[in-house]
């Protein structure tokens, strides 16, 4: 190779690495200076479930409170179906500027072990803002039920095979697993496109029971609309201190929390994902934010992209083995 041509090649190589340098720094730039603009327009929250229920009410309070922190309207629009998959996937394919958000919970990680053609993966395809609150779930029955306990009810199950029913919420339930397995009781599932249409049902009597947290069933069950049987978690919730846990009944495993969190499509920019964690923990930090988790019978959670991608990579791992365990065969 001649003398000129290894010069022109140098030469190619330079201007190549500082071409690259340069992209490098307009990424960054740009990040900043998308970062210090943001959010220039309306932030829009999917709720990926129907209104009226719990992700609802949480949802609409969280991006009113957001809005306010962040000095631009947040607006909710509720994108049901699928066991939150409709709404979860439009985020997952919207722009990752910021704009486009959704509320997760618990079902985001646990319908993938349901669902044998995901539209989307439920870790990699989303940014983790910030986790919301967690709260245990609550065996809860019609008051017209017959079986009027816990003890009453496992015994009523055990003694008619199938002829209970049980109201889920999405297209598979990982705790109505959990408590089919750990119970070995037969009983009817009956599917919903969300926790508020099952509500709907089991207050009037059309199915038996459910398992849901507080966060749906609270004010039901203290207005006495529903009545609560047992909760799961090692020790018994502080607000309803009369409710066993399942462990205390004999039925141990029934190891389950639900949660709501925040996340964004995948890849947004590192500077707008820290903004928007900021913002949460100012929300999460409000006196009438905590009280209604609270009074939810909620944990308030640690606010972040930390604690939230560790919840959903644990979870989203966790169901797998579950899964595994139980032979659960996803659907169609």
């Amino acid at each position: 190779m001649n003398h000129d041509v290894t010069s022109t090649l140098a030469l190619t190589r330079r201007r190549q690495a500082v071409s690259a340098i340069l992209a490098v720094a307009l990424v960054l730039a740009c990040g900043a200076a998308s970062a210090q603009d943001y959010p220039s327009k309306p932030v829009k929250l999917v709720i990926p479930f129907p209104a009226g229920g719990s992700s609802d009410g949480i949802g609409r309070q969280i991006a009113e409170k957001l809005g306010q922190v962040l000095k631009q309207t947040v607006v909710v629009e509720n994108k049901g179906g699928a066991g939150g998959m409709i709404g979860a996937d439009f985020v997952a394919k919207s722009p990752p500027d910021g704009y486009t958000l959704v509320l997760v919970d618990v079902f985001h990680t646990s319908t993938p072990i349901y669902t044998r053609k995901m539209p989307y993966d439920a870790v990699k395809d989303f940014t983790p803002i910030s986790l919301i609150g967690r709260s245990p779930a609550f065996l809860v029955s019609h008051p017209g039920f017959e079986a009027k306990t816990a003890k009453d009810t496992l015994a009523f199950a055990k003694a008619q095979p199938g002829k209970m029913s049980m109201a889920i919420a999405g297209t598979g339930s990982v705790v109505v697993d959990l408590f089919r397995a750990r119970t070995g009781l037969k009983f009817v599932s009956v599917p919903y496109r969300g926790s508020s249409p099952a509500l709907v049902d089991l207050m009037s009597g059309q199915v038996n029971v459910m398992i849901t947290t507080m966060a749906s069933a609270g004010t039901q069950v203290k207005s006495g609309k529903l009545r609560a049987l047992a909760v799961t978690g090692a020790r018994r919730n502080v607000d309803f201190p009369d409710v066993p846990t399942f462990a205390e009944l004999g039925v141990n495993g029934m190891d389950y929390e639900q949660w709501f969190g925040v996340m964004g499509p995948a890849n947004m920019p590192r500077p707008v994902v820290d903004k928007l964690a900021s913002a949460m923990e100012q929300v999460l930090a409000m006196p009438d934010v905590r009280e209604r988790l609270v009074g939810m019978a909620m944990d308030v959670a640690v606010a972040g992209p930390v604690e939230m991608k560790r919840k959903v990579e644990g979870d989203a791992q966790q169901w797998v083995k579950l899964a595994q365990e139980l032979d659960i065969k996803p659907l169609d």
